[in-house]
């Protein structure tokens, strides 16, 4: 159980803030007990009402040393490229590498549709909606909780991770 105060990670919603442990206001009994989380980066000012036995979609954040060294490991993650032509394969694809939500993962995701991008681009050629939609996600993902363990922004991190990305070792 996360503590009140805790910043996690919540499935593909991002970096989060455990704001309060109990019942929401739907519900009507006291029966089942929830998070009440607040998204860190974002200004609607939403707030989301997780299970407690709700953990899978819930994980802890990395710390400043596992960013570090998930950075400097950067440029040798060698992703497999999936291929398809069809959307829905893609999102597919992409849905199962995102389904745990693990920092590697979202790297791999992210330096494989980076790639597919520099591709694509030698023949004067764009991503498709999907991979686009998935970029932004995955970015968003990454970039919000590496800003959080490295103390800096999101923009900035996004910075770092492309440039990271380009680092021969």
């Amino acid at each position: 159980m996360y503590a009140v105060g805790t910043p996690i990670l919540y499935s593909r919603m991002g970096v989060c803030q455990v704001e309060s442990i109990g019942a929401p206001p739907f519900q009507k009994s006291n029966e089942r007990r929830y998070y009440k989380l607040r998204s860190l980066f974002s200004a609607s000012g939403e707030r989301i009402y997780v299970p407690v036995d709700a953990s899978a979609s819930l994980r802890p954040l990395i710390n400043s040393g596992e960013a570090s060294d998930y950075l400097q490991g950067l440029s040798r993650l060698q992703p497999d490229l999936f291929r398809s032509r069809r959307p829905a394969e893609i999102a597919a694809h992409y849905q199962k590498v995102l389904a745990a939500c693990e920092p590697e993962n979202c790297l791999l995701l992210l330096k494989e549709i980076y790639l597919k991008e520099r591709e694509l681009s030698v023949r004067s050629k764009r991503l498709g909606q999907v991979d686009i939609q998935y970029q932004r996600i995955v970015e968003r993902l990454v970039c919000e909780e590496f800003a959080v363990a490295l103390h800096t922004t999101p923009d900035l991190m996004k910075n770092r991770l492309y440039a990271a990305m380009e680092i021969k070792q």
